[in-house]
């Protein structure tokens, strides 16, 4: 693997992991809720994840999951499925809050005091797992390893050592990139009402819930 390679590869998953997608949304779902802790676990589960499917395409299973059908399938119902749990997570927060000011026949007032709904804690090893999942359950991350990281490959050279190489370049930019976002999410969240928290994170939760569907309505071919 030459220098000009790693650029390359440096360059797309830079600009991969910048792009906000369903990891993002759950690290700045979770900080702006739960804190910057919380989401720095969460954001460890999916570089975990990560760090399981390179080691899965170093022994050529990932192409094995992508070559069988009902495997993908199988795999891209249940992600379509967390997408969507997590979507509706994310959005039930301002949906009680909305349902309780129903009841009392108010509005909904941007300017209420945080304290008007208290927060349920969340332990850091439950957000862990929830990145972790998130990530696994995700097809398109196997279809990355198994489509686009062998092409960053040279099969002339150690092919396990150059997976090393990738890997550890990929979460030297992946981890600050996540770690940005959740620490300027906690941070925005200090300022913040806690109705336009509910409001950005109910957000987040429906584009999930979109990319749940559209994952769900994905076609898959193989080979």
């Amino acid at each position: 693997m030459d220098l000009n390679t790693l650029a390359l590869f440096a360059l797309t998953e830079f600009l991969l992991s910048l792009t906000p997608g369903p990891a993002v949304l759950l690290v700045i779902g979770l900080s702006m809720r739960q804190g910057f802790r919380i989401g720095f676990m969460a954001t460890l589960g999916i570089l975990s994840t990560n760090a399981i499917f390179f080691t899965l395409s170093a022994l050529g299973i990932g192409a094995l999951i992508v070559a069988s059908a009902t495997l993908f399938t199988i795999i891209k119902w249940i992600g379509a499925a967390y997408l969507v749990f997590l979507g509706v997570g994310m959005i039930m927060p301002l949906a009680k809050h909305l349902w309780q000011k129903r009841s009392l026949g108010e509005g909904l007032d941007l300017s209420d005091a945080k304290a008007a709904a208290p927060k349920v804690p969340q332990t850091p090893v439950k957000s862990y797992w929830q990145g972790f999942t998130l990530q696994a359950s995700n097809p398109k991350n196997i279809l990355f390893f198994v489509a686009i990281l062998p092409q960053f490959i040279s099969p002339d050279g150690n092919v396990a050592a150059q997976l090393v190489i990738l890997g550890v370049v990929s979460v030297l930019l992946e981890l600050p990139i996540l770690v940005f976002y959740g620490f300027a999410s906690a941070l925005s969240a200090r300022l913040m009402k806690e109705r336009v928290i509910e409001l950005i994170e109910a957000v987040g939760g429906g584009i999930l819930i979109a990319l749940g569907g559209a994952l769900a309505a994905s076609q898959h071919r193989s080979g």
